[in-house]
């Protein structure tokens, strides 16, 4: 009951209790202290979650900088090899042709 009734009417539960089905000894909760008044504005407007969701992204973020940077030495590293065996490869074509 308490899923189904925001979810038909389309709004959170948050406001449905805070905004539209306020008691009257309750309705004068915006003028409460500043930390109850957070309370309500974050389950409001679901900061929490979203803040909450800007952290993981950011971290996610970060970790895939460090992979990507990790690959690009990893990329640096295997050029240096290829480029080394290549230079050994046609030194040993120039070596073969000239006692050809």
């Amino acid at each position: 009951m308490d899923r189904e009734i925001p979810a038909l009417m389309g709004v959170s539960k948050a406001i449905l209790e805070n905004v539209i089905f306020v008691h009257q000894d309750e309705a004068n909760w915006p003028l409460q202290d500043p930390s109850t008044l957070k309370k309500k504005f974050d389950d409001i407007f679901s900061a929490t979650r979203y803040t909450k969701a800007l952290e993981v992204i950011k971290k996610l973020h970060k970790d895939q900088g460090q992979e990507i940077k990790a690959y690009k030495l990893k990329m640096e590293h295997l050029q240096t090899l290829k480029d080394a065996a290549f230079k050994v490869f046609i030194d040993g074509l120039v070596h073969n042709l000239m006692n050809s």
